[in-house]
């Protein structure tokens, strides 16, 4: 006799193996994501190699020098430094305010763009062909960013954003290292002032009225330095790799260049302090590579700062600073070209020695 029973899952069986794809697919999820994320934060090491390569390229053939950075602030009639170089051959003196990326276009395979862009105009980055401001450079953008590539209402910039001068512009989530000052645009007063930490030489008692505090402010080269960006005689108290308007060489890099940052990741959040709302991803005005402002920022706020109490109002441009979508920390490359990732634990005084390229201070990062 012909056993009719037709072989197939029950309805049981069914919903078993379901919840069995269910539980392995909640499992490798994490995995996966975890993986794409480390994938990411090798393409953005990667971008941060390949500006440390044309940087140092730039300098093998100027004299050592890093790209040159181009912002005269409102230089106008408030020289304080060498008059001959102020008006740069240009017109007035708010012309040919370029980043310091667009000087190392040449060693980023970007000759075209570097050919194109128009210069000796005021408010350079609104002057620009459309083509040229909105120009998405790869290698200036994280892929663990989540902000769109071309920003809404970026200034041209330091003070050159008035007359509703903004433009929507192609953006870089990587800055050049000013050092740890207080500056101009970089000033933001909630970040703590002092960490309750001093340096003693050797041999100095510890409560030394004499020991160093690497976070005090001053208006000279002591501690964390005021930096004007309209006076050009104060760009020698950014004590990083680059400064506001002209240029710093590696041999300046006093500390050694594996011991100097050059280049940190800056998603330029918009922040925020009000505690009812989450922090703002989204862009600041001062992001666009070719602005003169987009292309740097003081090491003094910690990393990934989403600290409330050491936030200003949302979108206010001096309180973002070294930042990713990184899990636990940040990257960036040191003078020397080696990249490195940073965790947001640092401490104060670590941030500050490897900030700083001439503080004469003992670090044992990196490693």
């Amino acid at each position: 006799m012909r056993n009719t029973r037709k072989n197939g899952f029950t309805l049981v069986e069914l919903l078993v193996v379901i919840a069995i794809i269910g539980v392995l697919v909640a499992l490798l999820l994490p995995a996966v994501q975890m993986a794409r994320e480390a994938a990411r934060r090798m393409q953005c090491g990667n971008n941060l190699k390949q500006l440390g390569l044309a940087l140092q390229n730039y300098g093998d053939k100027w004299k050592e020098s890093m790209g040159w950075q181009n912002d005269c602030g409102n230089m106008r009639g408030n020289l304080n430094g060498t008059p001959a170089q102020v008006l740069l051959n240009a017109p007035t003196n708010h012309w040919n305010n370029l980043s310091w990326i667009y000087s190392v276009l040449p060693y980023m395979e970007q000759q075209g763009i570097y050919d194109n862009v128009i210069k000796d105009r005021q408010y350079l980055l609104f002057e620009q062909p459309q083509e040229i401001k909105e120009s998405v450079i790869d290698t200036l953008l994280c892929p663990s960013n989540t902000q769109d590539a071309v920003r809404n209402n970026q200034r041209p910039g330091y003070r050159h954003g008035g007359n509703g001068r903004r433009s929507l512009a192609a953006c870089t989530d990587y800055s050049g290292n000013l050092g740890h000052i207080w500056g101009g645009w970089k000033d933001c007063r909630a970040v703590p002032t002092d960490w309750g930490v001093r340096v003693v030489a050797p041999g100095m008692p510890p409560d030394s009225a004499a020991a160093f505090n690497p976070f005090r402010r001053s208006g000279g080269q002591e501690g964390t330095p005021w930096v004007n960006g309209d006076i050009l005689g104060q760009m020698p108290r950014c004590n990083g790799m680059f400064r506001y308007h002209g240029r710093v060489r590696l041999r300046d890099a006093l500390d050694g260049t594996a011991h100097t940052v050059m280049v940190f990741e800056d998603m330029h959040w918009r922040g925020g302090n009000r505690p009812d709302r989450p922090h703002d991803k989204r862009s600041c005005d001062d992001a666009a590579w070719l602005s003169s402002i987009g292309a740097i920022n003081s090491m003094r706020n910690p990393i990934n700062n989403t600290n409330k109490a050491w936030l200003q109002n949302q979108g206010d441009r001096r309180c973002h600073g070294w930042s990713s979508n990184h899990p636990s920390g940040a990257q960036c490359v040191m003078a020397d070209g080696s990249v490195q990732f940073v965790y947001e634990t640092i401490d104060h005084l670590t941030r500050y020695q490897i900030g700083v390229r001439n503080d004469q201070q003992p670090t044992n990062f990196p490693q």
